[in-house]
Protein backbone atom coordinates (compact mmCIF):
# COMPACT_ATOMS: atom_id res chain seq x y z
CA UNK A 1 0.00 0.00 0.00
CA UNK A 2 1.03 3.58 -0.59
CA UNK A 3 2.01 5.88 2.24
CA UNK A 4 0.32 8.87 0.56
CA UNK A 5 -2.99 8.18 2.34
CA UNK A 6 -2.13 6.11 5.39
CA UNK A 7 -4.98 4.34 7.17
CA UNK A 8 -6.59 6.25 10.01
CA UNK A 9 -7.17 4.19 13.17
CA UNK A 10 -10.89 4.01 14.00
CA UNK A 11 -10.37 5.84 17.31
CA UNK A 12 -8.91 8.82 15.42
CA UNK A 13 -11.76 9.18 12.90
CA UNK A 14 -13.76 12.39 13.06
CA UNK A 15 -17.57 12.12 13.30
CA UNK A 16 -17.75 12.88 9.56
CA UNK A 17 -15.32 10.07 8.82
CA UNK A 18 -17.08 7.54 11.05
CA UNK A 19 -20.30 7.58 9.00
CA UNK A 20 -18.85 6.16 5.76
CA UNK A 21 -16.52 3.81 7.67
CA UNK A 22 -19.53 2.37 9.50
CA UNK A 23 -21.49 2.06 6.25
CA UNK A 24 -18.60 0.19 4.62
CA UNK A 25 -18.30 -2.17 7.58
CA UNK A 26 -22.04 -2.79 7.48
CA UNK A 27 -21.96 -3.35 3.72
CA UNK A 28 -18.89 -5.61 3.51
CA UNK A 29 -18.81 -7.06 7.01
CA UNK A 30 -16.14 -9.71 7.49
CA UNK A 31 -16.84 -11.58 4.27
CA UNK A 32 -13.18 -12.09 3.41
CA UNK A 33 -13.95 -11.51 -0.26
CA UNK A 34 -11.39 -8.72 -0.32
CA UNK A 35 -9.39 -6.80 2.23
CA UNK A 36 -10.72 -3.29 2.88
CA UNK A 37 -9.43 -2.73 6.41
CA UNK A 38 -6.39 -3.58 8.52
CA UNK A 39 -6.42 -5.80 11.58
CA UNK A 40 -7.02 -2.72 13.77
CA UNK A 41 -10.10 -1.75 11.71
CA UNK A 42 -8.42 1.09 9.77
CA UNK A 43 -9.77 1.40 6.23
CA UNK A 44 -7.23 0.74 3.46
CA UNK A 45 -7.08 1.14 -0.31
CA UNK A 46 -9.47 3.74 -1.72
CA UNK A 47 -11.31 3.86 1.59
CA UNK A 48 -8.38 5.41 3.46
CA UNK A 49 -8.24 8.22 0.86
CA UNK A 50 -12.00 8.65 1.21
CA UNK A 51 -11.66 8.96 4.98
CA UNK A 52 -9.09 11.72 4.58
CA UNK A 53 -11.27 13.84 2.28
CA UNK A 54 -14.17 14.08 4.71
CA UNK A 55 -12.65 17.26 6.14
CA UNK A 56 -11.24 18.88 3.01
CA UNK A 57 -12.78 21.87 1.37
CA UNK A 58 -11.70 23.33 -1.95
CA UNK A 59 -12.32 26.95 -2.71
CA UNK A 60 -14.89 27.55 -5.48
CA UNK A 61 -12.21 28.85 -7.85
CA UNK A 62 -10.10 25.73 -7.22
CA UNK A 63 -13.11 23.48 -7.84
CA UNK A 64 -13.85 25.14 -11.15
CA UNK A 65 -10.21 25.09 -12.25
CA UNK A 66 -10.03 21.36 -11.47
CA UNK A 67 -13.22 20.66 -13.44
CA UNK A 68 -12.12 22.82 -16.38
CA UNK A 69 -8.82 20.91 -16.41
CA UNK A 70 -10.69 17.61 -16.67
CA UNK A 71 -13.05 18.92 -19.35
CA UNK A 72 -10.08 20.22 -21.34
CA UNK A 73 -8.27 16.88 -21.05
CA UNK A 74 -11.37 15.00 -22.25
CA UNK A 75 -12.51 17.62 -24.78
CA UNK A 76 -15.99 17.48 -23.28
CA UNK A 77 -17.80 20.43 -24.82
CA UNK A 78 -20.87 20.37 -22.58
CA UNK A 79 -18.75 20.31 -19.43
CA UNK A 80 -16.57 23.11 -20.81
CA UNK A 81 -19.70 25.11 -21.69
CA UNK A 82 -21.25 24.70 -18.24
CA UNK A 83 -18.11 25.20 -16.16
CA UNK A 84 -16.94 28.19 -18.17
CA UNK A 85 -20.19 29.92 -17.14
CA UNK A 86 -19.92 28.77 -13.53
CA UNK A 87 -16.27 29.86 -13.38
CA UNK A 88 -17.20 33.32 -14.69
CA UNK A 89 -20.01 33.60 -12.15
CA UNK A 90 -17.59 33.05 -9.24
CA UNK A 91 -15.00 35.53 -10.42
CA UNK A 92 -12.47 33.77 -12.63
CA UNK A 93 -11.22 36.11 -15.35
CA UNK A 94 -11.99 35.30 -18.97
CA UNK A 95 -8.30 34.71 -19.75
CA UNK A 96 -8.06 32.25 -16.83
CA UNK A 97 -11.17 30.43 -18.03
CA UNK A 98 -10.00 30.40 -21.64
CA UNK A 99 -6.56 29.07 -20.72
CA UNK A 100 -7.94 26.42 -18.36
CA UNK A 101 -10.39 25.31 -21.06
CA UNK A 102 -7.41 24.66 -23.33
CA UNK A 103 -5.38 22.87 -20.65
CA UNK A 104 -3.10 25.86 -20.14
CA UNK A 105 -2.05 27.46 -16.88
CA UNK A 106 -2.64 31.18 -16.29
CA UNK A 107 0.07 33.21 -14.58
CA UNK A 108 -2.54 35.20 -12.64
CA UNK A 109 -3.62 32.20 -10.52
CA UNK A 110 -2.56 31.86 -6.90
CA UNK A 111 -0.08 29.13 -6.05
CA UNK A 112 -2.87 26.95 -4.64
CA UNK A 113 -5.00 27.47 -7.75
CA UNK A 114 -2.04 26.69 -10.03
CA UNK A 115 -1.21 23.48 -8.19
CA UNK A 116 -4.88 22.48 -8.16
CA UNK A 117 -5.14 23.00 -11.91
CA UNK A 118 -1.88 21.25 -12.83
CA UNK A 119 -2.60 18.32 -10.50
CA UNK A 120 -6.13 17.91 -11.87
CA UNK A 121 -4.91 18.16 -15.47
CA UNK A 122 -2.18 15.58 -14.90
CA UNK A 123 -4.62 13.20 -13.21
CA UNK A 124 -7.06 13.56 -16.11
CA UNK A 125 -4.45 13.27 -18.89
CA UNK A 126 -2.04 10.66 -17.57
CA UNK A 127 -2.65 7.05 -16.67
CA UNK A 128 -1.12 5.48 -13.61
CA UNK A 129 0.04 6.97 -10.32
CA UNK A 130 0.52 10.71 -9.96
CA UNK A 131 4.20 11.51 -10.51
CA UNK A 132 6.18 11.76 -7.28
CA UNK A 133 7.19 15.37 -8.05
CA UNK A 134 3.54 16.34 -8.63
CA UNK A 135 2.47 14.57 -5.44
CA UNK A 136 5.18 16.35 -3.41
CA UNK A 137 4.22 19.74 -4.83
CA UNK A 138 0.50 19.15 -4.17
CA UNK A 139 1.24 17.87 -0.67
CA UNK A 140 3.39 20.92 0.11
CA UNK A 141 0.99 23.52 -1.30
CA UNK A 142 -2.45 21.95 -0.83
CA UNK A 143 -1.94 19.41 1.93
CA UNK A 144 -2.98 15.79 1.98
CA UNK A 145 -6.71 16.37 2.50
CA UNK A 146 -7.15 18.91 -0.27
CA UNK A 147 -5.05 16.81 -2.67
CA UNK A 148 -7.35 13.86 -2.01
CA UNK A 149 -10.37 16.11 -2.55
CA UNK A 150 -8.94 17.24 -5.90
CA UNK A 151 -8.66 13.56 -6.86
CA UNK A 152 -12.32 13.08 -5.97
CA UNK A 153 -13.33 16.08 -8.08
CA UNK A 154 -11.26 14.80 -10.98
CA UNK A 155 -12.73 11.30 -10.79
CA UNK A 156 -16.28 12.64 -10.81
CA UNK A 157 -15.40 14.97 -13.67
CA UNK A 158 -13.81 12.16 -15.67
CA UNK A 159 -16.93 10.03 -15.24
CA UNK A 160 -19.17 12.87 -16.43
CA UNK A 161 -16.92 13.71 -19.39
CA UNK A 162 -16.73 10.10 -20.54
CA UNK A 163 -20.49 9.66 -20.25
CA UNK A 164 -21.13 12.83 -22.26
CA UNK A 165 -18.49 11.90 -24.84
CA UNK A 166 -19.97 8.40 -25.27
CA UNK A 167 -23.35 10.01 -25.91
CA UNK A 168 -21.76 12.64 -28.17
CA UNK A 169 -23.51 15.25 -26.04
CA UNK A 170 -22.19 18.66 -26.93
CA UNK A 171 -22.86 22.12 -25.65
CA UNK A 172 -26.30 23.59 -26.31
CA UNK A 173 -26.64 25.87 -29.30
Amino acid sequence: MSDRFPPIPPVDLSPGQRVPATKLSNMFGDTGVFKYKNEDGSMIGPYSASDITRQAICEPREQQLALLAVAAAYEASYVLYAHRLIAASIGLFEVEISNASKGKLSESLTESESVTFTTAYELAKERGPLRESSWNRALTVLGQEKTAMIAHLVSGGVYTCILLNVGAIGAPE
